[in-house]
């Protein structure tokens, strides 16, 4: 009797043993598979602060651009001010050439005036002339 105890306490101690082993298989394999999964994590990490270093620099990028095409605005502008100057000079100028010609005509047309004014004058005085010589 005390044998078959005995054994049936060996026996069960044994199954007791494969189930320490196997509860410890077992949190052998979830350490493993928690070292795999915080490599991966530390992997996964280092991948996101490489993007978010990556973002940063195009977003500096991205300013500098901005900053470099304001700078190209304001040179746009101030070319095509540079340009409008003359245009209005050039207008003006115009301008100031019709004045000067409507004067031009203007005293052209005075001097024809005067000229036929003249011409009448010496046919008058031609005529007085004559008149004077007949008398």
């Amino acid at each position: 009797k005390l044998q078959k105890q005995t054994e049936q306490q060996t026996t069960e101690i044994g199954q007791l043993n494969t189930q320490v082993d196997q509860q410890k298989a077992h949190l052998e394999r979830q350490a493993a598979e928690l070292g795999q999964q915080k490599i991966q994590f530390e992997q996964l990490t280092t991948k996101v602060r490489q993007l978010n270093t990556q973002v940063d620099q195009q977003k500096a990028q991205f300013e500098q651009q901005k900053t470099e095409s304001k700078q190209q605005k304001i040179q746009l502008d101030q070319q095509k001010t540079q340009l409008e100057q003359p245009k209005a000079q050039l207008q003006q100028q115009q301008i100031q050439i019709g004045d000067i010609q409507s004067e031009n005509q203007t005293q052209k047309n005075e001097a024809a005036s005067i000229r036929n004014q003249f011409t009448i004058i010496q046919e008058e005085i031609n005529k007085l002339k004559s008149t004077a010589l007949w008398l």
